[in-house]
């Protein structure tokens, strides 16, 4: 449902042009790599999109076609701004541009502020529900305009990127965290399944990775110690232009909802991803060589589980 007081996305043709549009967009990793879609499609209408984003992920922006990374828009002119985050920050540097069309996109009607409605011309808040949200961004984004959705694709990234010294070639990534601790497996589980592959595949060459926060390192740390010398461990040691390389030059991408699966599906790679808590209808698009697992009530126990042995079986067919 719509909140009354949200506004309609204009029906009026669109504005495209030289000056081309403005996005903004303050959200993590992954969420900005399911936000390619809408931007190509921005980019086919108003010729490119120049982006407003965490600092950080400047890499990231660099393989997406038609899109360039900037830091300050203020008082820039565009033939439009779409913003897909309510951060008030965002919504100022709206205000601050000269634009035709200013478009906001929200997951939910309760995500809109009073502030919004002073910036915004057009609020489109429907409701995420179950839809993907890659999808969802792209069918709010210009919905007047007769398009194809496509997933997310991303440039591979250059082998200047590539970590030094990194010598494995076919192997298998195993990303077992992400930027919320709720969403990780238990690491006596990720040393089952990760055993159950070596067995499979007694040549089967294993990296592991993890983002550089503490309890990120700690929980890598400790399947890659127990699995001791059949790992290569990087562990929070790669940067984000290392963290893309080895992702897009992967056989494989095993691990839980996070960037890692976004990554993997948007560079053509294999992925199996662990839903512990998060929608898998929300975050997953499933295909032939991107799929998940999503955890279910143990009825004994009252909590969430997957088990083992249908990981392994899962990996073991998407990895033959």
């Amino acid at each position: 449902m719509v909140s009354p007081n949200v506004t309609q996305p204009e029906t009026a043709p669109f504005s495209g042009g030289l000056l081309g549009c403005l996005v903004i967009c303050h959200k993590q990793l992954g969420d900005l790599t399911l936000l390619e879609p809408a931007m190509a499609k921005l980019v086919e209408v108003y010729g490119g999109v120049d982006l407003l984003t965490r600092s950080g992920h400047a890499a990231l922006v660099s393989l997406m076609e038609g899109v360039r990374m900037i830091s300050r828009p203020s008082f820039r002119r565009y033939a439009a701004v779409f913003c897909y985050d309510d951060l008030s920050k965002s919504a100022i540097h709206t205000f601050l541009v000269r634009a035709a069309r200013k478009d906001l996109l929200l997951r939910e009607a309760s995500e809109c502020s009073w502030y919004h409605r002073m910036v915004f011309r057009s609020i489109c808040a429907p409701g995420l529900g179950d839809a993907y949200l890659a999808r969802y961004n792209w069918e709010n984004t210009l919905p007047e305009v007769e398009a194809s959705y496509r997933a997310p694709t991303l440039v591979l990234p250059p082998d200047s990127w590539k970590p030094e010294g990194f010598a494995l070639e076919s192997y298998l990534l195993l990303n077992p965290t992400a930027g919320w601790k709720s969403k990780s497996w238990k690491v006596g589980s990720w040393v089952k399944v990760i055993r159950r592959l070596l067995e499979h595949d007694a040549g089967m060459r294993i990296l592991i990775t993890s983002g550089d926060q503490e309890w990120q390192m700690e929980h890598s740390q400790k399947i890659a110690k127990d699995l001791g010398a059949r790992v290569h461990f990087l562990g929070g040691q790669t940067g984000l232009e290392a963290f893309l390389w080895l992702v897009s030059r992967s056989r494989m991408v095993l691990g839980v909802d996070g960037a890692a699966s976004h990554l993997a599906a948007a560079f053509g790679r294999r992925s199996l991803t662990l839903f512990m808590k998060t929608s898998l209808m929300n975050w997953h698009e499933p295909g032939a060589i991107n799929m998940a697992i999503a955890a279910a009530v143990n009825e004994a126990s009252g909590v969430l589980e997957i088990e083992s042995d249908a990981v392994a079986n899962q990996a073991m067919t998407l990895w033959s």
